[in-house]
């Protein structure tokens, strides 16, 4: 058993898997549409509805910054189930802190070169729009920078401090407990607004950086590393260059998809995810 399963260890069962999956499905959906429902009625709101089209798409920094925060309710949702079900706090999700900690800065300087290499030439083609000027935009980061941790914090926790570490205690075969919550992560990226076949490409592709992040959690002990691959990757694709279909309101240069399909670039996000794949192992090889 490896040393993050030993965690579940005396108290891992499938139904909790199931239990708290459920609480979190679910408890989101109560939370969030609760604040929601009283935030749209709020005199600002009424008197301007296009406001929540803005919140809908992250078309604006303001939207961005309220969506990223939501991601908070997922957090105290699985700290407030595994306290319960399993006795496991923030901590033994995450693994040693300080370890974590120089991991996750480790993990980051090497990728950073990487992610700058293969998006900064994109700044420069016509296709790409720049919505702020640069000092506008580094204004932006000091807020945004911070709540995009709290929304890659969140996944990772759930879907391998929680559910891969605590799958892991139930079974030896690393095709379920690395398999299973790197697919239910993708899963959750599945847009049933788009073309079918390129919802489904997108799904296939989240599932791969889930199985990342899932090795090397395994490697490491910790979620540093796979805190450093979701958040270089979310602030290239969120912060730097971002697609205008979602969540681009914060992002410095904005790329017009146009309703086109995510198929085509495949090859360059399959490279990608292999070149960081490996460079991260590199940065944790002990």
């Amino acid at each position: 058993m490896n040393t993050r399963a030993r965690v579940f260890a005396g108290t891992a069962h499938w139904a909790f898997v199931v239990i708290s999956i459920a609480v979190l499905w679910y408890g989101f959906q109560i939370v969030f549409f609760s604040i929601y429902a009283m935030w749209a009625q709020t005199p600002r709101i009424v008197s301007n509805p296009a406001v929540l089209d803005e919140f809908a798409y992250g078309s604006t920094p303001a939207a961005v910054r309220w969506t990223l925060t939501t991601f908070a309710i997922y957090t105290g949702l699985l700290l407030a189930s595994t306290r319960a079900f399993h006795g496991v706090g923030l901590r033994q999700l995450v693994g040693p802190i300080p370890t974590a900690w120089h991991e996750f800065w480790r993990v980051s300087l090497y990728l950073i070169p990487i992610y700058a290499l293969l998006t900064v030439p994109s700044l420069f083609e016509p296709e790409a729009e720049q919505q702020f000027g640069v000092a506008e935009w580094l204004s932006l980061l000091p807020a945004i920078l911070p709540l995009l941790f709290i929304q890659i914090s969140a996944e990772e926790l759930v879907f391998r401090g929680y559910l891969q570490s605590h799958i892991a205690a139930l079974t030896q075969h690393p095709i379920i407990w690395m398999g299973l919550p790197s697919f239910l992560f993708g899963l959750i990226h599945y847009d049933p607004l788009t073309v079918p076949y390129s919802a489904w490409a997108y799904v296939a592709w989240a599932t791969c950086l889930g199985l990342v992040c899932a090795d090397l959690t395994a490697r490491s002990g910790t979620l540093g590393p796979a805190f450093a691959v979701h958040f270089i990757n979310n602030v290239g694709a969120l912060v730097i260059l971002a697609a205008d279909d979602w969540l681009y309101g914060a992002a410095l240069f904005v790329w017009p998809m146009h309703g086109l399909a995510w198929e085509p670039w495949i090859p360059f996000e399959a490279l990608l995810l292999v070149t960081v794949w490996l460079s991260a192992r590199l940065a944790i090889r002990r």
